[in-house]
């Protein structure tokens, strides 16, 4: 369950939860010497419009606005994904605004969540966080839908025409819907994820990256892209996965070359991030919830 969906169950009162979570976070940040903000989606309730889109970064910007005199940022982040427009938006003005920008994820940050905080310079994550497959969310008509999904469907419809020289009525209606625009904004929806993810890791994840772990070796740009390609090709590959909404834990992130840091091996920090992650999941009914603080230590 997602930090926002336990609190709009149990109707904490406002005012009493925001007091709780100025307290925690305020402990949190004289461990970690950083600002902590939390962007927190209601996962798992029935309120629509809890995606990732082009409003969230208007309203981070908009409270973030007056921090500029803080160099170290850690966003708390859970969201089911969403745009991977409205991702680079929000990387490109913390990354303006801020030094340092590491995610703390002990949900789930799936989809455009998982890019987001792939541009980190650090991602801390307690064993309870979750990433996801690398996809984007596409509007075709009237649905929002998962790229990867869609071109898949495409794909196993040409297939079967080819073998079997004929679609059934249903799929050849469907199929002759699609235009060859259609398709190519689906292709490049998808192309435009995983470039975003080699740029920011390349950039950010990889920026103090200089020497190899066991040989001691200076590390190359042309290294660190090699990396970054294949950690992106991993996390696009859903036929590994075999779900949209697959958790992809830290010991799968380490297993493709990811660094993570265990929030759960700092006993001071995993238990306020513990005591954090069961009380932020649902300040209000709203969307999303982007939480400034009163909050800094």
């Amino acid at each position: 369950m997602g930090l926002m969906s336990e609190y709009i169950g149990r109707r904490m009162p406002h005012q009493e939860m925001e007091k709780e979570l100025t307290r925690l976070i305020e402990a949190y940040n004289k461990i970690r010497g950083t600002y902590l903000f939390v962007y927190s989606a209601a996962i798992n309730k029935a309120i629509p419009a809890i995606n990732m889109d082009q409003s969230d970064y208007y309203i981070i910007r908009d409270i973030l606005n007056g921090k500029s005199g803080t160099k170290k940022i850690d966003i708390y982040l859970e969201t089911p994904g969403g745009s991977g427009e409205a991702a680079e938006e929000i990387v490109r003005y913390l990354r303006k605004t801020f030094d340092e920008v590491s995610f703390v994820i002990s949900g789930e940050a799936k989809s455009a969540g998982t890019i987001l905080a792939l541009s980190g310079d650090e991602i801390l994550m307690t064993e309870t966080g979750s990433l996801g497959p690398i996809d984007a969310q596409i509007r075709i008509g009237r649905s929002v839908m998962s790229a990867y999904d869609y071109m898949e469907w495409v794909e196993g419809k040409r297939k079967e025409a080819e073998e079997n020289k004929f679609l059934n009525p249903f799929d050849a209606t469907m199929v002759a819907q699609i235009t060859p625009g259609e398709l190519g904004m689906v292709f490049h929806s998808l192309e435009f994820a995983k470039d975003l993810v080699v740029e920011w890791l390349m950039n950010y994840k990889f920026k103090k990256w200089d020497v190899t772990e066991k040989r001691k070796m200076p590390v190359t740009r042309e290294m660190k892209e090699t990396r970054a390609r294949e950690i992106a090709g991993e996390l696009t590959n859903h036929s590994k996965w075999r779900s949209h909404g697959r958790s992809i834990k830290i010991d799968n992130l380490e297993g493709i070359g990811l660094k993570v840091i265990r929030v759960d091996e700092n006993p001071k920090l995993a238990a306020h991030s513990d005591e954090f992650g069961h009380r932020v999941r649902g300040l209000s009914g709203r969307h999303s919830e982007v939480i400034p603080a009163t909050l800094m230590a």
